[in-house]
This record gives C-alpha cells, sequence and structure tokens, in this order.
C-alpha cells in the first residue's frame, strides 16, 4: 500500500458505501441505550461527533437525545474537513430545529486535537479564524433549509478549503472555520450553551467516534491523533464511543481472496487498551473506566431476488466497493485486481454462500469516572 494513501479522500466510494449497507442505522441502534443512560449537567446535554460524514449517523443520535430530554438544551458540536459533507449534513439539519427547538449545533474543520476547543494551534492560522454565526429565523423546516442553503454559496465555498501538509501528505484546512447555528428566538435561553469565540472549550457527555482513523496506523497514533484528545475533552461520567471496523466477515474473505497477505485491521482494541494503559499519565489513566467490547454487524442492502434469483451486476458491484471500501484498499491495488476479472467471481461466490454480505465492526466505550 502506498504510504500516502487517503482511504477517507475518496468520495464516490463512501457515498455508494452509506447508501448500499445500513451501517448508520446500526450504529446508531447501538449506541441508543448509551444515550438513555447519560444524565447531563446544566446547562445542557453536550455531544461531540469527531467526524460528521454525511450527517446520517449524527441526525440519528439527535433524535435519540430528543426522545429521552425532550426539553433538556442540546449542543451538539463535530468536525469535518470536507465541505461537500458538510453540505450533505447541512441538508439533514433543519427538521432537528423544528422538534428540538433548544438546540445548539457547531460545526468545524478543526483537527482532532484543536476541534473540542474550537480553536487553531497554529498562531498564524488561527489569526485567520472564520466565526460565523447563524441565527435561524422562523419555525418551519422549510424556513431553516432556505437559510442554511445560503451557507453553500455565501460561506462554505470560501472558507472551507483544504490544502496538503507538505510534511505528511495528509489533507488539512487552509482556514480555521467554525459555523454556530441556533435558532433566534430560543437565543435568550441557550446564552450560556453557545460557544463563544474567544473561549470554545467545552467537556462532553458523550463523544462518539465512528470510523475515525485509518485501520492499518498503529495504535500510538490512534491514540495520540484521535483517543486521548478525546478522551480529555470528556466531562465527568462523559463516555467515548470509537467504533471501527475489524473484519472477521466475509468482505474481508473476499479480500483475503484476492490478496492473502493482506492484513486490513492490525490494531483492534485489545491494543489501543493496551497502549493507553502503559503510555498515559496515571493521574488520568486512575481517572478511566474500559468497558467491554462489543460487535456490530451490518448488511449490504439488497432485495431478496437479487441473491436468489442470481447476482446481479449491480449487486456484485456495490459488494465489491463495499468490501474494498471497509478494507480499506488503495486505488491502484483496485485497479490491477479490476483488469484481471476474477473478483467478480469471487465475490459472487461468497454472496451466494452467506447468502448476502455482512460486515463487523468493533465497539467500545472509554468513560470518564
Amino acid at each position: 500500500m502506498k504510504k500516502n494513501f487517503r482511504f477517507f479522500d475518496n468520495r464516490q466510494k463512501y457515498l455508494l458505501f452509506v447508501t448500499t449497507t445500513n451501517e448508520k442505522n446500526k450504529i446508531a441502534d447501538a449506541l441508543k441505550p448509551i444515550v438513555h443512560k447519560i444524565r447531563p449537567n446544566n446547562p445542557a446535554l453536550k455531544i461531540f461527533d469527531a467526524g460528521m460524514g454525511d450527517g446520517s449517523l449524527l441526525m440519528n443520535i439527535m433524535r435519540q437525545c430528543h426522545q429521552k430530554m425532550p426539553n433538556i438544551p442540546l449542543l451538539v458540536s463535530t468536525k469535518e474537513i470536507s465541505m461537500e459533507d458538510v453540505r450533505l449534513g447541512l441538508e439533514k439539519l433543519p427538521d432537528r430545529f423544528v422538534e428540538h427547538k433548544n438546540t445548539v449545533f457547531v460545526i468545524s474543520n478543526l483537527n482532532y486535537v484543536e476541534s473540542t476547543s474550537l480553536r487553531s494551534n497554529n498562531i498564524y492560522k488561527q489569526k485567520k479564524m472564520n466565526w460565523k454565526v447563524v441565527k435561524l429565523k422562523g419555525n418551519s423546516s422549510l424556513d431553516f433549509n432556505i437559510q442554511l442553503r445560503k451557507l453553500n454559496q455565501e460561506f462554505l465555498a470560501k472558507k472551507w478549503q483544504v490544502e496538503t501538509n507538505p510534511k505528511t501528505g495528509t489533507s488539512t484546512y487552509k482556514e480555521p472555520s467554525v459555523i454556530v447555528i441556533y435558532r433566534k428566538d430560543q437565543e435568550f435561553v441557550l446564552k450560556d450553551v453557545i460557544p463563544n469565540q474567544n473561549n470554545g472549550k467545552t467537556d462532553y457527555d458523550l463523544i462518539i467516534a465512528s470510523q475515525p482513523y485509518r485501520s492499518r496506523v498503529t495504535a500510538e497514533k490512534k491514540v495520540k491523533y484521535v483517543i486521548e484528545p478525546m478522551i480529555k475533552s470528556l466531562a465527568k461520567k462523559g463516555k467515548l464511543v470509537v467504533v471501527h471496523a475489524c473484519g472477521g466477515d466475509p468482505a474481508n474473505k473476499i479480500v483475503k481472496k484476492i490478496w492473502p497477505k493482506e492484513n486490513p485491521f492490525p490494531y483492534l482494541y485489545s491494543s489501543i487498551e493496551k497502549y493507553i494503559k502503559s503510555n498515559t499519565d496515571k493521574s488520568l489513566l486512575k481517572t478511566l473506566k474500559f468497558h467491554k467490547t462489543k460487535k456490530i454487524r451490518y448488511i449490504l442492502r439488497a432485495l431478496p431476488n437479487e441473491i436468489s434469483g442470481g447476482i446481479a451486476t449491480s449487486l456484485i458491484f456495490s459488494a465489491w466497493n463495499a468490501a474494498v471500501y471497509v478494507n480499506q484498499i488503495s486505488d491502484e491495488q483496485i485497479m490491477k485486481a479490476e483488469s484481471q476479472k476474477k473478483y467478480q467471481r469471487i465475490v459472487q461466490n461468497i454472496i451466494n454462500k452467506n447468502k448476502g454480505l455482512y460486515f463487523n465492526n468493533e465497539l467500545f466505550i472509554i468513560e470518564k469516572k
């Protein structure tokens, strides 16, 4: 695999994966009992999503929060560097402000270490901070949708631009940007919830990190760049929920048949827990509680007759896309395999054998005592 391979940058594969599997719904189902056990402190229930993606998962979590705590103010903050994903997330947002009026929604393009404080650690870039406050007027989803759509032309296109880090080859923001959204008629009620540009640091009751890193990076990097910053942003009794692919499923078998030496998931929770316990300051470690892992199984969506009546070409294509996406196979490897064409037979055989295709995620929780 190329050293600079960026799994998350392949938009077509991602969007096809999201629409052809039920992963987002299954993760939301697994999170529901966790959400229902949250005991928020004044002035609001505070949730952070460490990577919004297209917003599907986060909107489900917001619905769960409303069902359990319909009258408690809700602060939802998230990070997302992709302008397209921000647009997709904003398109799903208007209904949330109708159902749960006292919501503050915050989104930034900052990295993990910076995102919960809403401040860039790069002094030069921080001076260019774009802080956009959107006070929604009206009381219908149509009103809110029209106002949020304006962000695409007036703000996102100009302020959500990406550049490549010359040292690491990874994508980063050109200018730090933050959008704060709430209903204008709720401003008085939410005055203690709305983040301040001069002091945006917040500790959260629940932090969700779903597929937040490349699977092959070491446990050290997963902890240093993602998990540790999130742990340090938990409120007392707060929970960090991490979900990542773990293999051991038919999709992984497809990959193994074509690339027998591939090991897409070398550093799972056991490696992460071991690293944290060996390298974390003892005073911080004493405040943490490590829960048992849980497996989440999700499937490739398919009509019954697409399998029993003979595997359709479209199903082979979506299964292949999902398998290589989840196992984070590079474009170079994929193109080579596709030129040989044998992958179609392999995918078809595995779908037939399993009467479909399923995938395994690993969920683990780290709680702040």
